[in-house]
This record gives structure tokens, sequence and C-alpha cells, in this order.
């Protein structure tokens, strides 16, 4: 008896660690969700892959993207995220608009990573534009996205919940059982 009265506090202080661990990565990921729709990018952040963009921007640095409702307003100098437009399966590029061509009435942005030579083979029609490059974001910031959206943390979470959900359960027939006991010595 005396060894479940000391554990149940242990359970109870681990529990509540746990839920504000879950609640606080629930609540990153719904931000996340939520700039989506605010910021009008399917995609706000981005993580800038392999070298095209040194010094400007570095691998594995993370990007804060804007919407752009206008696509024509976009101007040269402005650093953008589209789709390849030589690819058919999306990959997603981040480099520089060195020059604006109109091809068939309409907007084509010249593109050019500014580590790069030369400009980009073929030019980028508005509708692979997936937004315009806000600002980076504080590594400290960038990590914890990393940390949030990877895989293991998120299976790790549901297990957690399910681990909680099981110790909340054998608490409270535990509790029925002791409940009972005092009932039937009275």
């Amino acid at each position: 008896m005396v060894s479940r009265t000391m554990r149940s506090p242990k359970i109870k202080y681990i529990s509540r660690i746990l839920m504000v661990i879950i609640i606080v990565y629930t609540a990153s990921r719904g931000i996340l969700f939520s700039l989506r729709f605010i910021i009008g990018v399917e995609s706000p952040v981005v993580i800038v892959e392999l070298t095209s963009m040194l010094p400007t921007l570095e691998d594995g640095d993370m990007l804060l993207l804007k919407g752009v409702n206008n696509k024509s307003a976009i101007s040269i100098g402005e650093i953008i995220v589209f789709y390849n437009p030589r690819l058919t399966q999306p990959e997603r590029i981040v480099h520089r608009i060195i020059n604006i061509e109109i091809i068939e009435g309409k907007v084509h942005f010249i593109t050019k990573g500014d580590n790069n030579r030369i400009a980009d083979q073929k030019p980028v029609p508005p509708e692979n534009v997936i937004g315009i490059v806000a600002g980076k974001l504080p590594v400290f910031l960038a990590e914890y996205i990393k940390f949030i959206d990877n895989l293991v943390v998120k299976t790790s979470m549901v297990g957690i919940l399910v681990i909680l959900f099981i110790i909340s359960g054998v608490n409270l027939k535990n509790k029925e059982s002791l409940i009972k006991r005092n009932l039937n010595q009275e």
C-alpha cells in the first residue's frame, strides 16, 4: 500500500510533464499549420538544400516565405521558391530573380543561384512560384521546427499519449478498487 501511494505522485508528476510536452508540440504544429493560411503559402517554411545560394543562404538554412497574389508584381533581385519547371516531379528550388521576360503573353522569371555562374536553363512560369523569401528563421527556431517535424518525434508523441492513457486507466482501476475496499470495510 505504501509503494502505491509513493508511486502515484511520481506517475502524476511524469504524466503532467508529458502532457505539457504534448501540448507544446501540438501547439507548435498548429502554429505551423495556421501560418499556411495567414501568410498565403502552401508551405510557409522551407529548408535550403545544397549550396547554389551561397554566401546569401547556406545549406540547411530555414526560410520563412510570404505568398504573392499578383505574381507579376515580383521584381528583379528578389529570392523566390519555385517548382523546377524542367521536371514533372515537384522539386523546390530557392534562387534569385535576375531578369523578367514576357513569353507567350505571360511574365516568366529568369533565375540563378547566387553561387552559380550561369542562369537557370528554363524560365520560371508564374504558376510555379511558391512564394518570396521573407527572411531566415533564427537557428534555434529552425532546429526546433526540424525537431517537431521529425517522424521519430511524431511517433514518440503518439506512443507517449498511449502510455498516458494506459497509466490513467491503471490509476483509475486502482482508485476504484481502493474505494470498493473502503466501502466494504465500513
